[in-house]
């Protein structure tokens, strides 16, 4: 068999209700020189077994079953036994649009000294909108993952970082692992188009990572494991930050102030105030 140029590998949990549609937007693109190098992270649920057994009858994917581990080892295993150049790591639950491995593929074939390409991310599910992304710098990383996961790279970049940090179970080990690179001077180009879909859902690990206590302890670990980088862009990272919250605090504000808003909570102030 031909190398391919691209290996998409998806880490997989029970996620059968979204996997056809994350592959059927593989079968939609494109650009045809990939394989799919799917890890099953010890799936229990029949429906997704029921996905994979006919995703390994396709001639470019292969699949692979591994005990539950959590999808940063998932994600190495998969780039281990992959043949690609190229890496695109791809989420069960998301999905891409037609012209997303050819429009990726493309910078990283003419452009040598870029690393990483990244797109704006179409936001689905159980929340909506655009997530415009970048930039890659280190300051900008330090205080945010300014990036999706679902970003097209090459493999050097994977071996440079030493793959995903399997001590990341909840989530931030695509943080982690941008903030490494990045460290390591790697250079990333942005495509300011939508053309990769993140989905959230209800059993969103995502969702679960924004909890009381789970998001500080992530924060604690990434800082802990960066922290010289932490300690020398001090300034840079703790301003990212506050800016960060400072415009979550006006968008609430706004929210609350519009005139629908108002009307529906003086609404529901008369509906609890009338009698039974």
């Amino acid at each position: 068999m031909s190398t391919p140029r691209v290996s998409v590998i998806i880490p997989v949990y029970n996620a059968g209700a979204y996997l056809r549609r994350a592959l059927a937007s593989l079968d939609a693109q494109s650009y045809r020189d990939f394989e799919v190098v799917i890890v099953d992270d010890g799936s229990t649920d029949a429906r997704t077994l029921a996905v994979l057994d006919a995703a390994r009858a396709r001639p470019n994917v292969a699949v692979h079953r591994t005990p539950n581990q959590g999808p940063a080892r998932a994600r190495n295993t998969a780039i281990e036994r992959a043949r690609g150049a190229y890496i695109l790591p791809l989420d069960a639950d998301d999905y891409l649009a037609p012209s997303f491995l050819a429009r990726t593929a493309a910078v990283l074939d003419a452009e040598p000294d870029v690393g990483i390409v990244y797109t704006w991310v179409g936001l689905v599910g159980d929340h909506y909108g655009v997530w415009r992304t970048g930039g890659f710098s280190l300051e900008e990383l330090l205080s945010r993952c300014t990036i999706h996961v679902c970003s097209l790279y090459r493999r050097e970049v994977w071996a440079d970082v030493g793959g995903y940090d399997p001590r990341f179970v909840e989530s931030c080990e695509d943080w982690d692992f941008w903030l490494g690179a990045a460290a390591r001077g790697w250079r990333a180009r942005g495509i300011p188009e939508v053309l990769a879909y993140y989905r959230r859902a209800a059993s969103s690990r995502e969702r679960a990572a924004r909890a009381p206590g789970v998001s500080a302890n992530l924060m604690r670990s990434l800082v802990q494991k960066h922290r010289r980088l932490y300690e020398d862009h001090l300034e840079a990272a703790l301003g990212g930050m506050y800016e960060r919250l400072s415009s979550a605090g006006l968008l609430l504000e706004r929210i609350y102030n519009h005139p629908a808003m108002r009307l529906a909570v003086r609404l529901r102030s008369l509906v609890r105030r009338a009698p039974a």
